[in-house]
């Protein structure tokens, strides 16, 4: 017998032996980790750093802002079209087994779940697929008031075009997101009036791994190696485990396929996202430890798809501070911003890889299937770094004579250890950097794929 199958058997065997008793059920009915739910975790609820804002206060004193550099996520949405299919494939015959095997006597699904399931069917359909969901205008609406509040100077003014530069890709989710955040800024009677531009493709600034035919190869489409740490962990213990501890939870007498458990778990985070005072029934067969199983799960593939686990994907961003670096450089020189506010509108793909640029949050050891319990509490968790409207903004600072850079995460200050000392950084400590950066970033030579060399 193989050491997988051994590994399998054991897991059977236990969740067999706990099945039998009320130990399944523990655990459940407790509050539902919203802040937590990997990439489909609402930004109200994402968990937020704000412990750098004394230290930051006191580095910018007498500063003047100058000019705002805005990338985001675009608000919660409803899902794509790939996990629609699998949800309307999975979800609505599974919810009546569900309500069968608990009338029969098995499970531990609560009445009020219950009656959920009953006659659950989606609450969207082909039309809502990828389009943003009212909760993702309301989280839009509330960042472009934030960041009109928090620099006045540059942003309690009118709308002009001549001042400010917006960007989306051509996804309609990241237009919508721009109207809402202009329309938080700016106020409902100015949006009538703003023209946003038109999207256009290839947009090397907001989305140039998608015309990287060596990413595309190499990286997104390669299975055997950047999906190879998921694939281990889906077939190891941990995982396993709460795969079969779910299924007894909803009266199943033979496991459900990971394919069916995402499907939960997506519907669950959805949900959650959209309504998140409420409580799903799709979330109430997982325990909080579950929970952090299956938002590891999506780690595995996030961090090797788009993050530190592969280096390609950072340098495919070179060119998104290339613009950064443009702007505020062209500030400088000329001691007027023109614009005085960019603000982009991009996806999470986006988000990681600039992220994984500049060495944000990068986490002490890579992840992996087999280390899962040393990184319960790692630093790079895609609840946190690319929850739905996800930001990460620099404001260049003039200080008398001299310049700074204050970087936000989320709308809270955040340092970059790898490329200054302090919150705010000074623009002589920072300019190299993006200064090689520039003269490196040759994303044609970058992008190349490894035969043609």
């Amino acid at each position: 017998m193989s050491v997988h199958a051994v590994v399998i058997t054991a897991v059977i065997a236990a969740i067999a032996s706990c099945s039998s008793s009320a130990q399944i059920c523990d655990g459940l009915g407790e509050v539902i980790p919203v802040q937590r739910l990997s990439t489909k975790t609402g930004y109200f609820s994402a968990v937020k750093d704000e412990s750098y804002w004394s230290q930051f206060k006191q580095e910018v004193w007498g500063c003047t802002a100058k000019q705002i550099w805005l990338l985001n996520r675009h608000g919660t949405r409803y899902p794509t079209g790939n996990d629609m299919g699998q949800l309307y494939d999975v979800l609505p015959g599974m919810s009546q087994r569900i309500v069968q095997n608990h009338n029969q006597g098995r499970g531990c699904l609560t009445k009020e779940s219950l009656d959920q399931l009953s006659d659950w069917f989606p609450s969207y359909g082909i039309r809502e697929k990828e389009q943003l969901h009212e909760m993702g205008y309301e989280e839009q609406f509330a960042l472009g008031e934030y960041w009109r509040d928090m620099f006045p100077q540059l942003n309690n003014v009118s709308y002009d075009p001549q001042k400010f530069k917006i960007e989306f890709t051509v996804k309609n989710r990241t237009g919508q997101s721009a109207y809402h955040f202009l329309r938080g800024m700016f106020g409902d009677d100015a949006i009538g009036t703003i023209e946003l531009p038109e999207p256009y493709s290839p947009n090397f600034i907001l989305r140039a791994y998608k015309s990287c035919p060596r990413w595309l190869k190499e990286v997104y489409k390669n299975e055997e190696t950047t999906y190879k740490e998921r694939r281990l962990f889906t077939q190891g213990e941990i995982f396993q485990s709460t795969l079969h501890a779910v299924s007894s939870r909803l009266g199943f007498m033979h496991p459900l396929t990971p394919r069916e458990l995402e499907a939960i778990y997506d519907e669950c985070r959805y949900e959650m996202a959209w309504w998140p005072k409420q409580k799903s029934a799709w979330c109430m067969p997982f325990t909080s430890y579950d929970f952090e199983v299956m938002e590891y799960h999506q780690d595995l593939k996030y961090y090797y798809e788009d993050s530190y686990g592969t280096p390609l994907n950072s340098e495919t961003a070179c060119r998104t501070y290339n613009d950064l670096y443009s702007h505020f450089r062209t500030t400088i020189s000329q001691e007027e911003a023109k614009p005085q506010g960019i603000f982009y509108f991009a996806h999470d793909k986006t988000i990681l890889k600039v992220l994984a640029r500049i060495g944000l949050f990068r986490p002490s050891e890579h992840l992996r299937h087999d280390n899962f319990g040393e990184m319960r509490d790692r630093v790079w968790r895609s609840s946190f770094v690319s929850p739905f409207s996800a930001n990460i903004v620099f404001v260049l600072y003039q200080c008398g004579i001299e310049f700074k850079v204050g970087t936000f995460f989320e709308g809270q200050p955040t340092p970059l250890p790898e490329l200054c000392t302090g919150v705010a950084c000074r623009w002589k400590e920072l300019q190299p950097w993006l200064h090689e950066n520039y003269q490196t970033c040759d994303l044609s030579q970058i992008c190349m794929m490894h035969d043609e060399l």
